[in-house]
């Protein structure tokens, strides 16, 4: 295994000039619809947006989200002011940095702080800077590696808790069912979240489980950061010329053709 070519490892030897540029708006993410999100910013997120389950087309990895739009390249909190929320989550605050393998070895199998040399935010004259003039890296390199630590350990734990949720049967699919105003309805589908009436018909001993974990009171979290969904649609309203009505239809069944 190897990084994308367009991830290449922090290393003085190459980035000795190198400087961040000011992202206060986190415009990169301005056409993101959706960002995984992790157990240790859910109390944050879920103050701001709808947070649901989807799983990755490829990797078929079930991970929780916040949503930002109905479809990709759609991001109804982010504006001409920058974001309309108190919080960003941690995957997009990062950008650019990734965490990689160290590519100083081919065979390595050791993680790195890495960059996207993709990014519009990095430079060699404006911004901040990577490394002193002596070699050592800076303030900010090191938060940086901070928050990475921070993002590593939070998706293992957020990992397990998602397997969990699996585990004991709690995810459940819903649908948003989208009506504009000449009567034409659509759906979107794919995405779960937990169910209230699984979580309340959990065995004591399942219960007990979650608490010694920490996982109940996330679930109740995510359950609760549907309504979260009214917010996205008003902002959608606000900023389309056409106007959706929606409605939220948990565990949907599946419908019975009869000949």
């Amino acid at each position: 295994m190897k990084n994308p070519d367009h991830v290449v490892t922090v290393d003085v030897s190459k980035h000795a000039k190198t400087r961040v540029k000011p992202n206060v708006d986190f415009g990169h993410a301005k056409e993101l619809n959706v960002a995984a999100v992790m157990l240790g910013e859910l109390t944050a997120v879920v103050a701001n947006f709808p947070v649901v389950f989807v799983e990755h087309p490829e990797t078929k990895v079930t991970r929780p989200v916040a949503m930002f739009g109905l479809r990709p390249g759609e991001n109804f909190f982010y504006g001409a002011d920058g974001w309309d929320s108190t919080y960003v989550p941690l995957l997009i605050q990062r950008h650019p940095f990734i965490i990689g393998l160290n590519d100083k070895d081919p065979d390595s199998k050791m993680l790195a702080m890495c960059l996207d040399r993709n990014s519009p935010y990095l430079s060699e004259t404006d911004g901040i800077a990577l490394f002193k003039e002596n070699g050592e890296g800076t303030e900010y390199l090191a938060s940086r590696d901070m928050l990475l630590t921070e993002i590593f350990e939070g998706e293992k734990i957020t990992d397990q808790f998602t397997k969990k949720m699996k585990e004991l049967g709690l995810l459940a699919p819903f649908e948003l069912v989208l009506q504009a105003m000449d009567g034409e309805m659509r759906k979107v589908t794919g995405m779960q979240t937990l169910s209230e009436r699984k979580l309340q018909e959990l065995t004591p001993e399942q219960a007990h489980e979650l608490r010694l974990s920490g996982f109940l009171p996330a679930c109740y979290l995510i359950f609760s950061s549907l309504f979260q969904i009214h917010k996205l649609m008003q902002l959608r309203n606000r900023k389309s010329p056409d106007q959706l009505n929606y409605r939220i239809e948990l565990d949907p069944q599946p419908q019975v053709v009869t000949q």
